[in-house]
């Protein structure tokens, strides 16, 4: 055979093995190279509606007003704020160090566990109810 011909041979050996190793490559490495176009997931839909200033509730009113006519699921949210936010809300008061589902008028759930009545005293926006209130 002759010299230049056993070099092309190899010149295109070491060629064909070259793309291979890119190939191998590009497959270890997770690449994709399809051109195909992606496809689109809907993440969240969220719906904006417009109110006057006048009759869109704000913090502590929005608040009490998304639990509305839900006595058990604001009782467990209420339980969830602080003694400050507690006390600027109208339909939580704060008793017992925790703050629970109330009113002017007490607590929503005024027993215990055992049905035994709550006597503790109860402040509902920073005033202080009851009959054991500190003076």
């Amino acid at each position: 055979m002759d010299e230049k011909l056993i070099k092309y041979i190899l010149n295109v050996f070491i060629f064909v093995l070259l793309i291979f190793a890119v190939i191998i490559f590009i497959n270890s490495m997770g690449i994709n190279l399809n051109v195909e176009e992606p496809t689109k997931k809907l993440l969240q839909v969220v719906t904006m509606e417009g109110f006057d200033g006048s009759t869109m509730p704000t913090g502590a009113t929005a608040f009490c007003e998304s639990y509305r006519g839900s006595s058990a699921q604001l009782n467990t949210e209420c339980g969830r704020l602080t003694q400050k936010n507690c006390n600027e809300t109208s339909c939580c008061v704060f008793t017992n160090n925790k703050c629970v589902a109330g009113n002017a008028n007490g607590p929503t759930y005024n027993t215990d566990n055992n049905g035994n009545t709550n006597t503790s005293p109860y402040y509902f926006q920073n005033q202080c109810f009851g009959s054991n209130c500190p003076s």
